[in-house]
């Protein structure tokens, strides 16, 4: 495996300081580009070990965090132009994905991940799947498992997955999908948002992951676990969160609201499935999170205090500019499109 041009060679015995104190969700991270710089030597193979026996929610974070960087190897950059000579073109960064975004070293990254992982490990490494999947805005996609299970994708979305022979994973990294889960009681299935895990058997549910961080949670049949995805070092584990058909749960970072849909409101959250938006009293805010799926020019809110206006109506995810009239002639906005990007205001 070839090493990140932005990491040290690794020299033999050498142990890497990943500090006990350290954040669990940083440490995973900082465990996955290490993994993918080259071969661990028998001292950092065990100070891993080590690590994952602590707590079983690092075990979770590195294989969420570990699809995060598989996912980055499907990133397409522009190609550098030719230059008289040879030189290195600078790869685009990002946050701390730093220049292994490259298709080959994502997967080895998880590959080894899962093999490091022995005494937690599923499967044998060719019997572990591994997968992702993106839409882009404006475009949707069915994805068939490999169980049998459905996902369906709304615009603007990602997603990872992972199945062994004992669980069933995948993680939405952004936007929202549907999820009809084929029945096996030996394998649950786990749908990993941020900070909340939805765990199923058999049943169908929509998972939203809002700009805010927030993880909405909607059950249209069957049963559903919700649970945190990690726990501070010696922190207790909490109960599991049970809802049923017809609930819905908002699940911050403090705090889980839950309420009851009506059919309607049911109804309303799948209207992108036939190319419909449709707000019932919905915040602007909310309503340009759903909106900007699908528009080419991204919209924001130049006036902050446009955030709670309330709107009603549907629209058709093929004619963005509906909406936008709408806004100026229901509600008297100014709409103006600067820089590639809708900006809404006060007239």
């Amino acid at each position: 495996m070839s090493h990140s041009p932005d990491l040290p060679t690794p020299a033999e015995g050498q142990v890497l300081p990943f500090g006990r104190q350290a954040d669990p969700a940083e440490e995973a991270r900082r465990w996955v580009v290490r993994i993918d710089a080259g071969e661990l030597s028998a001292a950092e193979r065990q100070q891993l070990k080590d690590w994952l026996a602590r707590d079983p929610a690092h075990a979770r974070l590195l294989d969420e965090h570990a699809l995060i960087w598989a996912a980055a190897g499907q990133a397409r950059f522009p190609e550098a132009p030719a230059q008289p000579a040879p030189a290195r073109a600078a790869r685009p960064r990002r946050p701390w994905l730093w220049a292994s975004a490259v298709g080959g070293l994502a997967g080895a990254c998880l590959l080894l991940v899962l093999m490091l992982r022995q005494p937690w490990a599923e499967a044998p490494p060719e019997r572990q799947f591994a997968a992702n999947h993106a839409t882009p805005v404006g475009q949707q996609q069915v994805l068939l498992l490999p169980d049998g299970s459905r996902t369906e994708l709304n615009a603007a979305s990602s997603l990872g997955v992972v199945y062994g022979e004992s669980r069933r994973r995948v993680v939405l990294e952004r936007g929202v999908g549907l999820f009809e889960v084929a029945k096996d009681k030996s394998r649950p299935f786990e749908v990993v948002a941020g900070h909340t895990v939805v765990r199923a058997v058999g049943t169908r549910f929509l998972v939203q992951r809002h700009r805010d961080g927030s993880v909405e949670v909607t059950v249209y049949e069957g049963v559903v676990e919700l649970r945190k995805a990690a726990k501070a070092e010696g922190e207790p584990d909490a109960q599991p969160l049970r809802l049923g058909a017809g609930q819905v749960a908002l699940d911050q970072l403090r705090q889980t609201q839950l309420s009851l849909a009506s059919p309607a409101e049911l109804e309303r959250k799948l209207a992108w499935q036939q190319g419909r938006i449709v707000f019932d009293n919905s915040s602007l805010g909310l309503a340009l999170e759903e909106v900007n799926r699908y528009s080419a020019e991204p919209i924001e809110l130049a006036d902050p205090t446009l955030q709670d206006l309330r709107i009603s109506g549907a629209f058709a995810t093929r004619d963005v500019a509906v909406f936008l009239r709408s806004l100026e002639q229901g509600f008297g906005l100014k709409v103006k499109l600067q820089d590639q990007r809708w900006r809404i205001s006060r007239i």
